[in-house]
C-alpha cells in the first residue's frame, strides 16, 4: 500500500522529508554580507535535516526526499521581463500536498523536485485541478482585486491588477516564476492540503477558506464528516495538533473544542514571546515580522536581499507557534524542536508520551516547523470513528459559538 493516512498518531512507516539547496547554491554571490549568512543557513538546515532523517529511520520509518540539483545556482533564476524572486526550495512538502486515506493529492505548485520524488515513489497521484499535470501546470488564474493588491504590497516589481486581469490566462505575459507564484497564491487556501486540513478517522477538519465545492471535497475525503474551521488561517498545523486519541496541542481561542473534539484534553501553548526577544524586535522593523536569523539583526544588506529576492522563501514567523507544529511517530513518541517548554512536557507526560528532540535551528527563517518539513505517506491502522455519536459535521457557526 503506497498511501495510508487516517490520523496523526498511528505508527509512521513512510514519510517524505523536505530538502534544501546546499551552500554552493549561493557561491556566486559577490557580497559576503549576503553570501555567508545564506550559506550558514543552508549548511545548518542540511545538518538538521540529516539528523531528522536518522531519527525517523531509527523509529522504523522509511524516508524519501526530493533530489536537489547540486549544479543549480541562485543566478540561474535570471531577469525575464519583471524582476524575478528565487523560487522556493523543496523544504516544505506539506504545503501543497495531502494524503487522504489511500490517495495523495497535489497542487503541483511547489518546487518540482517534490512531485518528481513522489512520482518516483508512486505514479498514483491525483491533481486538484483536472486540467493540471506535471508537463502542463499552468491554468487560468482567478484572484480578486483586493486580494491581489494585498498580495503585492511588498512586491513593487509585480504588474498592476489591470495588467494581471488582461493577461491572467496568458502565462507568456509573465515571467514563469512570477506566474507560478501568482497561480499558487490565487489558489492558496482554496485547496485542501496537509497544512490546512486535518483528517481524523471519520472526520476531516478544513479551514473555511478551503473552497473546491462540497462535491469535490466529498470526493477527496470520502466517507467522512467535513467539519468547517473558522479560524481564518491557511495553516491549521501551526494552530492545533491532535497528537493521540483524547489529546490536543493548541493555540488559545482557536476553536470550540467542546464541539469539534468533545471530551478531549487540550493543552494550550503560549506564543513565542517575541516581545522578550530584543534581537527579533530589532529586525522586525525592517522585515515586518516575517523572518528572523539570529546574529544577522544588524545586517541590512542581508535583510534587503532576503526581502527583495527571497520573498517566496519566508512567511510570517511572528504568527507561528512552532511548539504546536510537531510530528508524532506513534502514540508514545513525538518529535519536538523545544525540550524546554514545561507546559508541553507536563502534558506529554500526562498522556504517556515521550518527546524526541529534533532541532530545526532556522525555523524562524523558513517559517516552518517539524510538521511543515515532512509529509506523512503511510501510517499503520485503518479508518476509525472517534466520535460515533456525531450525526452531522460541525459547521462554522457552531465553531464560533453563533446561533
Amino acid at each position: 500500500m503506497k498511501y495510508n493516512i487516517w490520523n496523526k498518531w498511528d505508527p509512521l512507516k513512510v514519510c517524505m522529508l523536505g530538502n534544501n539547496w546546499g551552500p554552493e547554491f549561493f557561491s556566486n554571490l559577490q557580497d559576503d554580507r549576503v553570501r555567508s549568512p545564506l550559506q550558514r543557513i543552508a549548511d545548518e538546515t542540511l545538518e538538521d535535516l540529516a539528523n531528522f532523517k536518522t531519527v525517523l529511520q531509527d523509529y522504523g520509518c522509511k524516508v524519501i526526499q526530493p533530489e536537489i540539483d547540486s549544479n543549480e545556482r541562485i543566478q540561474d533564476h535570471d531577469d525575464r521581463g519583471f524582476r524575478v524572486r528565487v523560487p522556493r526550495n523543496a523544504l516544505q512538502p506539506r504545503d501543497h500536498q495531502i494524503v487522504s486515506g489511500n490517495k495523495l493529492y497535489t497542487n503541483n505548485y511547489d518546487n518540482p523536485a517534490i512531485v518528481n520524488s513522489l512520482l518516483e515513489y508512486s505514479k498514483d497521484i491525483e491533481y486538484f485541478l483536472t486540467s493540471q499535470n506535471p508537463s502542463s501546470p499552468n491554468v487560468p488564474i482567478e484572484m480578486g482585486k483586493d486580494f491581489y493588491e494585498n498580495f503585492i504590497k511588498l512586491r513593487p516589481d509585480y504588474p498592476s491588477y489591470e495588467y494581471f486581469c488582461k493577461n491572467r490566462e496568458n502565462p507568456d505575459a509573465f515571467d514563469s516564476v512570477m506566474y507560478a507564484s501568482l497561480l499558487a497564491w490565487s489558489k492558496r487556501g482554496h485547496m485542501p492540503t496537509s497544512a490546512n486540513s486535518v483528517l481524523i478517522g471519520k472526520d476531516v477538519y478544513v479551514d473555511h477558506s478551503v473552497d473546491l465545492g462540497q462535491e469535490r471535497l466529498e470526493q477527496i475525503f470520502p466517507d467522512t464528516r467535513i467539519n468547517v474551521l473558522g479560524h481564518g488561517h491557511t495553516h491549521a498545523d501551526g494552530c492545533f495538533h491532535a497528537i493521540k486519541p483524547g489529546a490536543i496541542l493548541s493555540l488559545h481561542d482557536f476553536q470550540k473544542y467542546e464541539n469539534t473534539f468533545p471530551g478531549w484534553d487540550v493543552c494550550y501553548l503560549e506564543g513565542e514571546s517575541w516581545a522578550k526577544v530584543s534581537e527579533f524586535t530589532k529586525i522586525k522593523r525592517s522585515n515586518f515580522g516575517k523572518w528572523w536569523v539570529p546574529g544577522e539583526e544588524d545586517n541590512q544588506a542581508f535583510a534587503h536581499f532576503v526581502n527583495e529576492w527571497l520573498d517566496n522563501w519566508v512567511g510570517f514567523c511572528e504568527e507561528s507557534v512552532f511548539d504546536v507544529n510537531v510530528l508524532v511517530l506513534d502514540e508514545r513518541h513525538v518529535c519536538v524542536n523545544n525540550l524546554n517548554n514545561e507546559t508541553l512536557n507536563a502534558f506529554l507526560k500526562k498522556h504517556k508520551m515521550e518527546a524526541i528532540h529534533v532541532p530545526f535551528r532556522h525555523r524562524y527563517f523558513w517559517d516552518g516547523g517539524l510538521h511543515c518539513i515532512t509529509l506523512d505517506l503511510v501510517r499503520e491502522g485503518e479508518q476509525q470513528d472517534y466520535f460515533p455519536d456525531r450525526k452531522q459535521p460541525v459547521k462554522l457557526a457552531e465553531l464560533q459559538g453563533l446561533k
